[in-house]
């Protein structure tokens, strides 16, 4: 009999072989559920001033650039597939999308469905800010969720974004489904209407996404801990300034009610401004010490500071572009442009290509190209010397005005510049036409001798 309960158990555990399966495989192996922290990064976003002007000014920079749909052109025959249209390098890319446009093989659709659903995928709020709310979650929590509204053909026409922390579940074997309690609703959603982006974590690639508002949680933390106490200090004064006590030889005195009424007294006579500098009066058995704070030991200030400019420094965010001026000047102001848009907006582009790649465009029409314009911003100062510096006669016109950033012009299509001084026809200089020159006969010096 203890031997039947015996192989029973290590049957039902998965260690002796069954016809069932073992039991184990029914029990989840990982945890899917909300990362600790979640709802607090985005209660910090909505409370912290700091971390929202930082954050804000990510997420307003992704959420701006237009994005651009193309077809290839059936005509041209399928052998005119290029893979650099779908490249992960947006240079190439961009380049060879622009390349195939001017040469037929591509064609841009304006109007496309995928495009349609980009800028208005909310019936309530405007696209712009529902595309900043996903790269917020993104930012901070390291994922997003796209609970997608479907027309009658089963096909997406909008989408509504749920917290993450409001999606307590996500599919695992067997349950094809999400859990979520957002507003009203507590159910479960199917998981092909919902679409989930995320930030893969290094430990668990299947888990719930990262972001670098969670990292950022000891930082955040702290600087919350530094604005309470600054806020105290200042309305309560923190520790106090001074330590009144009463004595007295008298074997019926009543310290407490003594004090309490000594209390009472003082704030009567000096509460307000208008009673700064007053002096008191107090009878005798009084001692007083003073409690000074010294905030400069403290460091709150450098402290602050410093998480601050980490804070900043995690999105890749310049300070110039979140008011601190500092230490900038008008090139460096200019740059902060430039670097953001290279460093923090395009990668966050990037990432939401390719899900929107892997996720949406199936959806909607999987033989559309997708691609975003160009975020990042001509510089003032290569406009400057583009226009003002003379160009040599390798390059034309007009590829010099694509250079500064402007339209090609049709009068000047295949001009180029008259050569430099000193060149010819075919381009040589004057040292090679000196060189070819026929050389000039010795002069008689015979008659110079004895001149000075």
């Amino acid at each position: 009999m203890a031997t039947s309960l015996a192989r029973r158990i290590l049957k039902a555990l998965g260690v002796l072989p069954t016809h069932h399966g073992p039991l184990v495989h029914a029990l989840p192996v990982f945890s899917f559920a909300p990362r600790r922290g979640s709802r607090e990064v985005l209660v910090a976003y909505r409370e912290n001033g700091w971390l929202r002007a930082v954050i804000d000014t990510v997420a307003d920079a992704v959420a701006t650039p237009r994005w651009k749909a193309y077809r290839r052109v059936a005509s041209r025959g399928a052998k005119r597939w290029d893979p650099r249209w779908k490249s992960l390098d947006r240079d190439e890319r961009r380049k060879a999308i622009e390349e195939a446009s001017k040469e037929g093989d591509l064609v841009e659709l304006p109007h496309h469905e995928v495009l349609r659903l980009l800028d208005a995928p909310h019936p309530e709020f405007p696209g712009r800010e529902v595309r900043k709310l996903m790269q917020v979650h993104l930012d901070l929590v390291g994922e997003t969720f796209l609970w997608l509204r479907l027309g009658d053909d089963g096909r997406p026409v909008g989408w509504e974004v749920i917290p993450p922390h409001c999606v307590h579940q996500t599919p695992q074997p067997g349950r094809d489904y999400f859990a979520v309690s957002y507003n009203q609703f507590h159910g479960f959603v199917p998981a092909q209407n919902l679409l989930w982006l995320k930030h893969l974590d290094p430990e668990n690639p299947a888990g719930r996404g990262t972001g670098r508002g969670t990292a950022l949680g000891d930082q955040l933390d702290t600087m919350e801990a530094l604005d309470q106490a600054t806020r105290a200090t200042f309305e309560r004064g923190g520790l106090p300034t001074a330590i009144v006590g009463l004595d007295s030889k008298r074997d019926d005195f009543e310290g407490e009610e003594a004090a309490d009424d000594l209390e009472k007294r003082y704030k009567a006579e000096f509460n307000g401004p208008a009673n700064a500098g007053k002096v008191w009066f107090a009878p005798g058995g009084v001692t007083l010490a003073q409690v000074a704070v010294n905030y400069r030991e403290l460091q709150a200030e450098e402290l602050a500071k410093s998480l601050r400019g980490y804070v900043r420094q995690v999105y890749n965010v310049p300070p110039e572009l979140v008011g601190d001026t500092s230490s900038s000047n008008r090139s460096t102001s200019e740059a902060a442009k430039y670097h953001l848009a290279e460093y923090a907006v395009a990668p966050r582009l990037e990432f939401l290509l390719a899900w929107f790649r892997h996720r949406l465009v199936p959806l909607v029409d999987a033989d559309v190209i997708l691609d975003y314009e160009d975020p990042r911003p001509q510089e003032l100062d290569r406009i400057f010397r583009a226009m003002t510096t003379p160009i040599t006669e390798a390059f034309t016109f007009n590829e010099q005005r694509e250079f500064a950033g402007y339209e090609p012009l049709p009068e000047l299509d295949g001009t180029r510049p008259a050569p430099l001084p000193g060149q010819g026809a075919g381009g040589n200089n004057t040292a090679s036409a000196s060189a070819n020159a026929t050389p000039e006969p010795p002069r008689d010096r015979s008659g110079e001798e004895g001149r000075v």
